[in-house]
């Protein structure tokens, strides 16, 4: 399971890498408390909802608004848990308590390649997986609040983890349901994030999800 996990998070990796990057830049750049985006990488471990709350705060958003908002951001991971549903549910306790914080956009991706994985063996890969993603997150955060004072401005380094995911995505386009979820999911986030960006994401990702079951179903 380590080796399936490992292999798993080195496809992923450019990506995250990239968005690490962006991120420990962005922090460094605004001037934010490099501690608290550390433990952010651990604790809301999911770039765009750290760095939708690092950026509003910045803004001079209140805690409390920044919080909700990144939360929203972040809402589409219910959508992931709810897939994963089968495979957590006859897991012991303390993992599936547990278990669902490593549930990010990368670490679900990966799963749903696995689909032959089940009780101790989808266990002992999800561990290995989030452990893994989570060294190369972390890695990359740092590296980027680290460079960040010397780095010079670069404005097309905010579409560099955009241009990546839509890189891991591509490939994954092999059927009708998923060219249709991707089409209406990405046009839905478009348009939502026009009137209330903190909604596109989540709203992008219930509108794919509802058009590949109806194409599903009707195939």
């Amino acid at each position: 399971m380590r080796a399936y996990a490992l292999r798993d998070t080195y496809k992923v990796m450019s990506g995250m890498v990239a968005f690490g990057l962006m991120l420990g830049m962005t922090v460094s750049t605004l001037g934010a408390d490099p501690l608290a985006a550390l433990a952010g990488t651990f604790l809301v471990y999911g770039g765009s909802a750290q760095l939708t709350t690092v950026t509003l705060l910045d803004r001079g958003i209140g805690p409390a608004a920044a919080v909700l908002t990144g939360a929203v951001v972040n809402l589409r991971l219910l959508l992931y848990s709810a897939a994963l549903g089968s495979r957590f549910r006859p897991q012991p306790r303390l993992f599936r308590w547990l278990g669902p914080h490593l549930i990010i956009d990368q670490t679900y991706l990966m799963a749903t390649g696995r689909p032959e994985l089940h009780g101790k063996d989808f266990r002992r890969y999800w561990q290995w997986l989030g452990l893994a993603v989570l060294v190369v997150w972390s890695t990359s955060v740092a590296s980027g609040i680290a460079l960040g004072p010397i780095m010079p401005e670069l404005p097309h380094l905010a579409l560099v983890a955009t241009a990546l995911f839509v890189a891991m995505l591509v490939p994954r386009l092999t059927s009708r349901p998923a060219v249709v979820a991707a089409l209406v999911g990405g046009s839905a986030a478009a348009a939502v994030s026009l009137v209330l960006p903190a909604l596109g994401i989540v709203t992008g990702a219930a509108a794919g999800v509802a058009a590949a079951l109806a194409v599903s179903r009707h195939a």
